[in-house]
């Protein structure tokens, strides 16, 4: 009967994410407005390749997803050599986020780097898929207290047992991955960031994992974790944890 009550609970909690598997592809390597890692990055007439303001070195080229519910382009830089975990005391620039709205192949305007980068991923065509996602046992007490207190009440040396179990009845992806939109999977703790502009909790957009295809790793098997504010679409916060 408690088991019950667990998956009555946890059922209206599930949300619809969309998954993002790369493989490789030499296809990937120009530039598009399809989701992708790798090769030349989706830019627009007045565009140039970003450069770290701490080190001087452009920033490599990661990935870019496209949002196809809100028709956008989500284009990620990252800094290799100052590696920024998204920290406050950082400086501006180490990563960066470019959007476009309603992308179009005949927009495309590449842009090119000056230097080698050594640590380009390799260029992947993505399989988008939906699937269901949860909350991750670190986030379940904002989500849904009564389901986290239950869980201790049945197992208190254990509870995010009976909430994994749960999980998996109700057929959610119990994994870490490349994900936009649902819910974060923490490594380590849960952190919601908020916006610079109005001081409120930003919302989780999207999550891109250590990806052997593309030859991507963050610190130790990490992720990196994507917040948007819902006023301020344009503002994005980043943090990368690892094991």
């Amino acid at each position: 009967m408690c088991r019950e009550k667990i998956d009555s609970l946890l059922r209206p909690l599930v949300k619809k994410a969309i998954k993002l598997e790369p493989r490789a592809d030499d296809e990937a390597s120009v530039a598009s407005c399809e989701s992708k890692f790798g090769g030349t990055p989706y830019a627009e007439v007045g565009d140039s390749w970003p450069s770290c303001p701490t080190c001087k070195k452009e920033l490599t080229f990661v990935n870019q997803i496209h949002d196809e519910l809100e028709q956008h382009l989500f284009v990620f830089y990252y800094c290799n050599e100052c590696s920024p975990w998204g920290l406050g005391d950082e400086q501006k620039g180490q990563w960066e986020v470019k959007l476009y709205n309603e992308p179009k192949t005949e927009r495309i305007a590449e842009i090119g780097r000056n230097s080698h980068d050594e640590y380009s991923p390799t260029p992947c065509k993505v399989t988008a898929s939906f699937v269901d996602v949860h909350p991750d046992w670190e986030g379940l007490d904002s989500a849904s207290r009564e389901l986290s207190d239950l869980c201790c009440k049945i197992n208190d040396d254990s509870p995010w047992e009976e909430y994994e179990e749960a999980v998996e009845r109700a057929g959610c992806l119990n994994d870490y991955a490349t994900l936009l939109g649902g819910y974060p999977r923490f490594v380590q703790s849960e952190s919601i960031p908020t916006c610079p502009k109005c001081n409120t909790d930003m919302k989780f957009y999207a999550q891109v994992d250590s990806e052997d295809e593309a030859n991507i790793m963050w610190g130790d098997v990490g992720l990196v974790y994507f917040f948007r504010c819902s006023e301020h679409k344009n503002e994005f916060k980043m943090e990368l944890q690892c094991h």
